[in-house]
């Protein structure tokens, strides 16, 4: 038996996820559907494809990653599946959603899906994760050859999106760092870490740290390990289980707190 691991943007309250279960049924009925999650912000493929990069590690060698963020539906973009060099198959669209997690593993051989050999009869322009993705991902599942459904792909054309952590934009005093995700918790989710932070402003946790969202108006943190690092009530800013610099409140919510678009300022206190 095979798993498919199957990470989305569709959300759970329309049919759409129930049906690709579906049809992996139908196409192999031997196969294990888990579902990673299907909350990823809609059409956000930087960080679907960093919940795929840093989900991998927890699934067996061999498992089947099927994953929808796919704003270009219908469109010019190419359908596809990557090999690893570990066992790994990576099935969705060439967006750059698959590449970090691929490249990651090592990429062994990359194939253009022919919808007609790899997905269902009647293949919808709009919901290629049911129609074509979720077919090819069940059959490979079942122990069809990848190479068997597509044409053959040149490794150096798959469409690349950046890895995270990044180093931050440095402008004297201040960092300025990308939001890339709020948790249901209202925790902030940055697109660098902490080693950056204590490099460019010269901290070590315990340190307050300076939080701004329009780069004039200041809240103070802690940069610390954990929530209990901050008093309740306060700030703390944290690397967080996505491997990446966070900004929290102590049993609290920082997103409701700051406010954030889509930059995050952060500075240390004058000394």
């Amino acid at each position: 038996m095979r798993i498919i691991a199957a990470l989305t943007d569709f959300g759970l309250q329309d049919p759409y996820v129930g049906m690709m279960k579906a049809v992996a049924k139908k196409l192999c009925a031997e196969v294990e559907v888990i579902d990673l999650t299907h909350e990823i912000p809609k059409y956000n493929v930087l960080w679907g494809s960093h919940v795929l990069r840093i989900s991998r590690r927890y699934f067996p060698k061999g498992t089947v990653f099927l994953g929808v963020v796919d704003p270009g539906v219908g469109g010019k973009r190419k359908a596809v599946i990557i090999e690893g060099l570990e066992g790994g198959i990576y099935v969705g669209p060439d967006n750059g959603l698959l590449y970090p997690v691929a490249d990651d593993e090592g990429i062994k051989a990359a194939y253009e899906i022919i919808p007609l050999k790899a997905g269902l009869h009647e293949i919808s322009r709009t919901f290629h994760g049911r129609d074509i993705f979720m077919p090819a991902a069940s059959l490979i599942a079942c122990g069809v050859s990848p190479s068997s459904l597509g044409v053959s792909l040149n490794i150096a054309k798959l469409v690349k999106a950046p890895k995270y952590p990044v180093p931050p934009k440095a402008r004297g005093d201040i960092i300025e760092v990308d939001v890339l995700y709020v948790d249901s918790f209202g925790n902030i989710v940055t697109s660098t870490d902490g080693k950056y932070l204590q490099a460019d402003l010269n901290i070590s946790k315990g340190s307050k740290v300076q939080v701004s969202v329009d780069g004039r108006f200041w809240r103070e943190g802690i940069y610390g390990e954990t929530f209990s690092d901050a008093s309740v009530g306060d700030l703390v800013l944290y690397e967080g289980s996505y491997g990446l610099l966070e900004i929290g409140v102590n049993q609290g919510n920082a997103a409701e707190l700051l406010k954030p678009k889509a930059k995050i300022f952060l500075k240390a206190p004058a000394r």
